[in-house]
């Protein structure tokens, strides 16, 4: 049930010694308030951000400040209101959803408006679109001018920015993925018109919250005037150490200690090594491009290799994702020739797949003897893709109707206009008979494969097929590419989107991003040469060890380092 409501309503509360670098912060920045004071937390649980403000604030201070807090929850709201820590300062606690505040008659009432504070500090609810549901989506969306996708957290913001005075103080908790995705282009944008940023914090994979989603940290200033000039923000980068550095940790008490003193370096905490950079952000004017939190140095390799760069992967190559049945338990499974043979569907419908399991570096592995299939439910006819018109006698038919209150309840796919027993993203059958490269969405190292067997792919992996499809010697160069260790290092740079443990997305959006060398030149050749036997022969794991040693000399020579 804990989890339950923790998806249902966002809610993570804050860590207090997190909680304490993000007061820590903002007191460094209140030095320009004058007067007194209002510092809102809009959705304060129980007070974790506003009692560590209250913690950190010289006493001279305190008396000049009102300490604001909203929050929905019941029980939240009664520890809110019995916290100790408040004493001493004026506080006004209201029980209610803070959007709501935006509406006519809304939480404060027409006539009872909440008025403009000084400084925002929050953590504020991160739920994404699909579970909030499209008509909350949609009307969050009407009320705070956004589009695309609704995350909670974007409301939140907006919302927040509107109580802020201008020159008033911002600083928040959310996930860092708005600073690379597609999907976080809008916000950028909200950040980058609204906002002098001074600092943004990437807390990677540092486990600070139960959540899956990876935390960071933005402070600001409201702008005055939307065309005031723009300055660098400070960031720091803290993310898992890969055990590659040639410098010893230092041990500290918490990973956010480095936070605390602003050092740079390898640090050991309970355990577990992390690299933490910091440096200048320059923020693109172009919000559709990632904020990438890179040093100088890291800023330069970037430079050199994009000036070797001969053409992306996505200019000759489509990078696609694998089918979406989003009912795998009726379409996908290993045990078909155990079912009934009145119900156990044709060979003909039924097609191998390759998934996650089958990843590895060159060649796919098939872990098990029982492989998975799917039953397919698409077919091309005069070159056109459409549902397959199943006869009534089919074992296939029968089985799809065996499963039919099941396939129904997705009732986004008749929604659609399509038949029920409709696979919901399906792939043209007529490309996967061509050599591809295969790879997974997510995973710790690059494990894209060559498939030259016409297998479908799973929704969890993507897989590439060169526009040329006669060009096999492009498609060498493209798998020995994305395989490289300096790829691997290009990516995590020039994309910044790791998960816990080092693990990474590879999605489309990046993976089309990738450079190419010059196929001309004689390291090319060479590299095309190295793959095609990786890819295509057995051979012992000591002899694959060297040849991807060699492959990296090789690309880095490619690539003119």
């Amino acid at each position: 049930m804990h989890a339950a409501k923790q998806k249902a309503t966002g809610a993570h509360f804050t860590p207090p010694q997190l909680a304490r670098v993000v007061a820590i912060r903002i007191r460094e920045m209140m030095f320009t308030l004058e007067g007194s004071i209002r510092i809102l937390d809009p959705a304060c649980g129980d007070g974790n951000l506003l009692s560590a403000m209250a913690e950190v604030l010289p006493a001279a201070q305190c008396r000049r400040v009102t300490l604001v807090g909203i929050e929905n929850d019941d029980d939240s709201f009664d520890q809110l209101s019995r916290n100790r820590q408040f004493r001493g300062f004026r506080t006004e606690f209201f029980k209610g959803d803070f959007l709501d505040f935006f509406d006519d008659g809304g939480l404060f009432g027409s006539h009872n408006t909440l008025p403009p504070v000084d400084v925002v500090v929050a953590n504020p609810p991160y739920v994404r679109t699909q579970v909030l549901g499209a008509t909350r989506s949609q009307k969050l969306a009407a009320r705070f001018g956004l589009s695309g996708r609704v995350d909670l957290y974007q409301a939140f913001l907006v919302a927040m920015a509107r109580q802020l005075r201008p020159g008033g103080i911002l600083g928040v908790i959310t996930s860092n993925r708005f600073m690379t995705t597609r999907g976080g282009t809008a916000t950028r944008a909200f950040l980058r018109t609204n906002f002098d940023l001074v600092e943004i914090v990437d807390l990677g994979d540092t486990k600070l919250f139960e959540a899956a989603v990876l935390p960071a940290l933005i402070f600001g200033i409201k702008r005055r005037y939307k065309h005031d000039a723009r300055s660098q923000p400070r960031f720091v980068r803290i993310y898992e150490d890969s055990g590659k550095s040639d410098r010893s940790p230092t041990l500290v008490p918490s990973v956010l200690t480095c936070l605390e003193e602003r050092v740079s370096g390898v640090f050991r905490s309970n355990g577990t090594a992390y690299q933490v950079n910091s440096g200048r952000l320059a923020i693109p004017s172009d919000d559709s491009r990632p904020w990438t939190l890179l040093t100088n140095e890291e800023a330069e390799w970037i430079e050199s290799i994009d000036a070797s760069t001969k053409c992306r992967l996505g200019d000759v190559a489509k990078v696609r994702v694998g089918i979406k049945t989003t009912a795998d338990g009726v379409y996908v499974r290993r045990d078909w020739n155990e079912l009934p043979k009145g119900i156990r569907p044709e060979p003909v419908h039924l097609l191998p797949i390759l998934s996650q399991e089958n990843a590895a570096k060159w060649q796919p592995q098939f872990p098990s003897d029982s492989q998975r299939a799917v039953l397919y439910t698409h077919e091309v006819v005069d070159g056109t893709r459409r549902a397959i018109r199943f006869n009534e006698s089919s074992p296939s038919w029968k089985y799809l109707l065996a499963n039919r209150e099941r396939l129904e309840s997705r009732q986004y796919v008749t929604g659609a206009g399509r038949a029920w027993y409709e696979i919901w993203v399906p792939q043209d059958p007529s490309a996967w008979n061509r050599p591809k490269i295969v790879f997974p969405d997510i995973s710790p190292e690059p494990r894209f494969f060559l498939d030259t067997t016409g297998r479908i792919v799973d929704g969890n992996c993507y897989w590439i097929t060169t526009n040329d499809r006669l060009d096999e010697e492009l498609l060498m160069l493209v798998l020995g590419t994305a395989n490289s260790s300096l790829m691997k290092r290009y990516h995590d740079l020039a994309f910044q989107n790791r998960l816990y443990s080092q693990r990474r997305r590879h999605l489309t959006q990046y993976v089309t991003e990738y450079p190419l060398p010059d196929r001309n030149t004689s390291a090319a050749k060479d590299i095309i040469a190295i793959v095609r036997r990786l890819s295509t022969q057995v051979i012992a794991s000591e002899e694959q060890a060297s040849l991807e040693m060699t492959l990296d000399a090789t690309m880095e020579r490619a690539f003119g380092m």
